[in-house]
């Protein structure tokens, strides 16, 4: 969750990439936390974004969560062909595009983007033990409102070319 209405752009800009769920987390270094009427926002700039983008499909935005619940929801999820990412600056991981590109055409992907600050050290090696593939985005240190559009132009070119 950034700072500010940056949130806004991010559902703007994802929903315009194709994704079909949204789900705002609370972690250690989130700054703010947004009232329940954003969420009602949210989703009307989804729709918005939807219409305008020509997008079939309006994403789910979910309530904000706290980060171990967000988790939970992933813990012990075993479906085959799904990939579940977290994205890691400062670190020798793969790259996100490599993962993608070495890999089977997914019926799903989940990408964690971090906060402002990043992720801490225990909330990343959660994410690990909950079966999520630490990657990095490469060696730019990136604002939290442009990580997801960098995440999701990846896998939107990865997944535009493979189904050709």
């Amino acid at each position: 969750m950034p700072k500010g209405n940056n949130f806004d752009e991010i559902v703007r800009q994802s929903t315009e990439l194709g994704v079909t769920n949204i789900l705002p987390v609370i972690s250690s270094r989130t700054l703010l936390r947004p009232s329940p009427q954003k969420l009602q926002r949210w989703q009307k700039i989804a729709r918005e974004a939807a219409e305008q983008s020509e997008r079939q499909v309006v994403p789910i935005i979910r309530e904000t969560m706290e980060y171990s619940a967000a988790l939970s929801l992933f813990d012990g999820q075993t479906l085959s062909n799904s990939y579940k990412y977290i994205c890691v600056a400062r670190n020798n991981y793969s790259s996100l595009l490599e993962n993608l590109l070495d890999n089977q055409l997914p019926e799903s992907i989940v990408i964690m983007i971090g906060p402002e600050g990043g992720w801490t050290n225990v909330e990343i090696e959660a994410a690990i033990a909950t079966g999520f593939q630490a990657v990095s985005l490469g060696k730019r240190i990136l604002r939290a409102v442009t990580a997801p559009l960098v995440a999701l132009s990846l896998v939107a070119a990865v997944l535009e070319k493979r189904k050709v």
